[in-house]
């Protein structure tokens, strides 16, 4: 398998990019910091369905390699390979912990004695549109009954989807304008603020 990439760069930034792509500095794989996602998209397309199948899953992804060529920037050690060559434990226990936090935000159901799981609606709508779980923790824990314009827009700008999303200091006398004079909702925050 091969691919190619156009790299669009700043010129101080060409050396580093030059070291990846001649081997000098290695690519680590980012994929456990979107597992949840990742693994919540699976269940909902149907091609994961229990632990097994997730831990299955997991020996297919970059993720995998890297872990198995260079242990210790994902908190194993040679001595955890030398124990486990395939890594089959850990595996299984970053699917576990996975499920376990996709089962605490109502995305998916997780019957731990058999292993199965079980897509929910909730589940369903995060992985169509693309909404993190931490998002829909937080939603969880903000979104209530009974509550306010102001409150459901606050939950919503809380979710990690908007982490981004920046005010440039010169837009600042504009945003406080629109707010004091077209603004029918009471903010929960100053613009500077998010």
């Amino acid at each position: 398998t091969s691919g190619e990439g156009i790299i669009l760069t700043e010129h101080e930034k060409l050396p580093f990019y030059l070291r990846l792509l001649t081997s000098q500095l290695p690519i680590e794989s980012k994929f456990m910091e979107r597992l949840c996602d990742h693994l919540n998209a699976e269940i909902v397309l149907g091609s994961v369905s229990n632990v097994k199948e997730a831990v299955s899953w997991l020996s297919y992804t970059y993720l995998y390699v890297r872990m198995l060529q260079n242990p210790l920037p994902y908190g194993l050690t040679r001595k955890d390979l030398a124990k486990d060559p395939t890594l089959l434990r850990h595996r299984k226990g970053l699917v576990v912990e996975a499920a376990r936090r996709l089962a605490e935000a109502k995305m998916i159901r997780f019957d731990e004695p058999s292993g199965n799981l079980y897509v929910t609606d909730l589940g369903r709508i995060a992985s169509h549109y693309y909404v993190s779980h931490s998002s829909v923790q937080v939603l969880n824990e903000l979104l209530g009954p009974g509550m306010s314009e102001s409150q459901c827009f606050h939950a919503v700008s809380s979710s990690s989807e908007f982490e981004n999303v920046k005010a440039r200091d010169d837009e600042m006398d504009e945003l406080e304008k629109l707010k004091r004079m077209q603004c029918p909702i009471a903010l929960r925050a100053e613009p500077s603020e998010r």
